[in-house]
């Protein structure tokens, strides 16, 4: 795609957002804590979680001295009393936006790569003038060719909140920075009748789910409050007010994670890519848009047509392998499996295929052990898909192709546990609108879904290195792209960052890979136990 092109659809896009921080904090004012609202906000603001006094800037992306592929995405948001009268980009002393509309949010596309420095100054309605300075590198994708194979693998139906909230703490406890945006004390939600709930330990390791559909996504977002999730939830015997979507896991349910993100690479920023169900969001994984699907719509007969990144792997002569866990595979929706349904393998094949690095393909996806109850879905025992999940990476990290591979692990969807970040602004994939049942409320693909635990696993990337910088599974597809000369999907993996910043290439740090305690599997799974205490 043309980046004419992206930016024409990225103005439309800011357009699409015209409001004010003025309006983002009367309709705070307006809330009632456990009073649920009667409608569904279909605007997201303010555009991430603001920090600071007031007034104040707060850039939601990029994160701090970031390395980022062209475009590059800023975002920024505003605390203030006033209405804004205008937000100015300069980088490096050159301006490159001055608008009357909030929030910013822009891709720049012309800039070289190296260092550079931006400013973002607001003028509000009172003459009062701050702002917010930030630096980031433009990368030239240096180095990128020592990666021969591209891993990607996900699970199911956790938000970060849920699994790596606690995963600062942990960091701390490893003499390491606590950089994570998790959880703390003061996060609250309200049950219906007004009750305070606070996030609370897990005591079970298998919930009854809770709804993490179209609709119940909104209500919890509402508008940017991120204040629904319980009133959203379905209750149960078990858990009569839902109180279960503010539970989460440490890592004395999941030690194989927390050590593995802690020791390779995590982000806190990494977003699922759509405001919806599994589906929805594994065909943004697949093929870098819905097309307007939000729910798990059958498709026709033959599958999908729409192109997928293996359809566009295949046009490149890039080679390509799909491992699957048992008979719960995706693809055969697709049409891409009519022509490459020879390219599936079994797992057991995983093992084999590795120890023979000059002739194993160069991207690899691993598709999730549903019907096996191995893809950590909330109902099922979590460490039983965990250990599953470390006998898959552990015989990578003791094979010959771990010095030239990378893994990257994360989760479909929120699965309607709490997150307190505001989804991100997102480039929609195309003009395709949501295809909506008339109980659905509207809303729109310009957002990310929810926050989802991510890990990238290589010998290359930065020890103990967390990502501030927005991305969605768009950015798992762009380094698929731009490592292996494929075209983009949609608007959507076209303007991702390709995770660059994730990497160094100078030297393989992993090279021999660091132990990693073994995964339990003898914890309590029993969902009477999920309700938070006190209720």
């Amino acid at each position: 795609m043309k980046y004419a092109q992206l930016n024409k659809l990225c103005a439309l896009k800011n357009r699409l957002w015209k409001t004010t921080a003025f309006l983002a904090i009367a309709a705070a004012v307006l809330v009632t804590p456990g009073v649920a609202s009667g409608t569904v906000s279909t605007i997201i603001d303010p555009p991430c979680n603001l920090k600071g006094g007031t007034p104040s800037v707060t850039i939601c992306t990029p994160g701090a001295a970031a390395v980022l592929s062209l475009p590059v995405h800023i975002v920024a948001g505003v605390k203030d009393s006033q209405p804004v009268s205008s937000m100015t980009l300069t980088i490096d002393g050159v301006q490159i936006t001055k608008s009357t509309t909030y929030p910013l949010d822009i891709y720049v596309s012309s800039l070289a790569a190296g260092p550079h420095s931006a400013t973002v100054k607001v003028v509000d309605a009172a003459g009062v003038s701050f702002g917010k300075s930030f630096k980031f590198t433009v990368t030239n994708n240096a180095g990128l060719n020592n990666i021969r194979h591209i891993i990607f693998f996900m699970q199911e139906n956790h938000s970060f909140d849920n699994y790596f909230g606690m995963l600062g703490y942990y960091r701390a406890s490893k003499g390491l920075p606590n950089n994570i945006d998790g959880v703390t004390p003061s996060l609250v939600q309200y049950t219906n009748t007004g009750q305070p709930v606070h996030p609370f330990h897990f005591q079970t390791l298998c919930i009854d789910g809770v709804v993490p559909y179209w609709t119940q996504s909104w209500q919890d977002v509402d508008g940017g409050m991120m204040d629904r999730f319980i009133r959203a939830a379905p209750g149960n015997p078990n858990d009569p007010q839902g109180t279960r979507t503010m539970g989460y896991y440490d890592q004395t349910d999941l030690p194989y994670y927390y050590e593995l993100a802690t020791q390779f690479a995590t982000s806190d920023r990494f977003f699922s890519s759509v405001l919806s169900r599994t589906i929805p969001n594994r065909m943004y994984l697949f093929a870098g848009t819905s097309f307007g699907h939000v729910d798990p719509d059958p498709p026709p007969s033959g599958g999908w047509p729409q192109p997928t990144i293996f359809d566009h792997l295949d046009a490149a002569g890039v080679s390509w392998t799909y491992y699957y866990q048992d008979n719960g595979i995706y693809l055969p929706e697709w049409t891409t499996y009519q022509r490459d349904a020879g390219k599936l393998r079994p797992i057991s094949s995983w093992y084999t295929d590795m120890q023979n690095e000059a002739t194993w393909p160069s991207v690899i996806f691993i598709e999730r052990g549903g019907p096996s109850g191995l893809d950590e879905h909330p109902n099922t025992f979590i460490q039983k898909g965990a250990a599953n999940t470390t006998k898959i990476l552990n015989a990578l990290l003791a094979s010959p192709a771990w010095a030239s591979s990378v893994f990257i692990e994360t989760f479909d969807e929120f699965g309607g546990q709490y997150d307190h970040v505001i989804p991100a602004r997102m480039v929609p994939p195309d003009n395709i609108a949501p295809i909506l049942a008339p109980s659905e409320p509207p809303g729109d693909f310009a957002h990310s879904g929810f926050r989802v635990p991510f890990v990238i696993v290589s010998p290359w990337v930065k020890p103990h290195f967390v990502s501030h910088t927005t991305r969605d599974f768009g950015s798992i597809l762009r380094l698929i792209e731009d490592r292996f000369g494929v075209a983009p999907l949609t608007a959507r993996d076209a303007t991702a960052d390709n995770m660059m910043e994730f990497f160094n290439f100078s030297t393989p740090y992993w090279l021999t890979p660091p132990p990693l305690p073994v995964q339990p599997t003898n914890g309590v799974c029993n969902p009477s136990l999920e309700k938070a205490p006190g209720f």
